[in-house]
């Protein structure tokens, strides 16, 4: 299993090269798998995340008609069921532009399928929970069902990896931080990376370490980044990944996001 180098998180700025809105991408997969090869052209990065938004689970968990209906629901939340969230807009249009993607790229470029993870994903529907007045409490089962499903069905597609968008709270259910063994395992099977974005703001007590890499987006940097990965085991030349500090915004030049492979240390 080989890991790329650099994994920038692109999201505004493959918008801007594609000359789209970013809610425009979303809505093919064609169209998502060409701006996110135009945009490798123009970086030059041979991590592609496809694609970096952290919203995308959550909506795909809440917009099937007919999922699992709330006890006690008085405004409409019905949950996807977990085998549906991958048939489901928006995250369908990520899996299907896979493939498509993968025949853009050079062989020398990654996809990593990108999804929010277990221990985000929960706190994003306790939200919904309580912001919708309800007093049910998000079920860990469900949200361990609704990744083992993704993540299967990106490797499925043939995936270089999975990343992974990351937050983990004192109050997140332990089975949720084991999640992360359960997502190594399998990308091991499919011989697939597991990098992991660790959001700001995350506990560093209970936070897994099981993932090839990890970006700690919380780590001090000037500018854009980077942001080097820190490894399960001591690092080593096979696992020196980078990343920009948060989403490259529109106007960042070609220039500054090539030299930060440069800035390596």
């Amino acid at each position: 299993m080989k890991l790329p180098h650099f994994v920038p998180i692109l999201t505004t700025f493959t918008a801007r090269v594609a000359g789209r809105e970013i809610a425009q991408l979303l809505q093919s997969p064609t169209t998502l798998a060409r701006a996110l090869a135009e945009t490798q052209i123009v970086v030059g990065h041979d991590g592609v995340l496809c694609f970096y938004d952290s919203s995308l689970l959550l909506s795909a968990c809440i917009r099937d008609a007919e999922g699992i209906r709330l006890a006690g629901d008085t405004n409409g939340v019905v949950l996807t069921s977990p085998d549906g969230v991958p048939q489901t807009a928006p995250l369908s249009t990520l899996l299907e532009s896979i493939q498509p993607l993968r025949h853009q790229l050079p062989d020398s470029a990654m996809v990593f399928a990108t999804f929010t993870g277990p221990g985000l994903l929960y706190s994003q529907l306790q939200g919904v929970f309580k912001s919708s007045g309800l007093n049910d409490e998000v079920d860990p089962d469900y949200v361990l069902a609704v990744i083992q499903n993704v993540v299967r069905s990106a490797l499925e597609l043939k995936a270089d990896g999975i990343a992974l968008i990351e937050r983990t709270m004192p109050a997140t259910p332990s089975k949720l931080l084991r999640a992360h063994k359960a997502i190594r395992k399998l990308a091991d099977f499919y011989d697939a990376g597991f990098l992991v974005f660790k959001l700001p703001d995350s506990d560093e007590q209970t936070f897994p370490n099981a993932a090839h890499c990890v970006f700690d987006l919380a780590t001090p940097s000037s500018g854009i980044g980077p942001v080097t990965a820190y490894a399960e085991q001591p690092a080593s030349p096979e696992c020196l990944l980078l990343t920009t500090a948060g989403d490259v915004a529109a106007n960042t030049t070609v220039e500054e996001l090539k030299s930060l492979t440069r800035a390596a240390p």
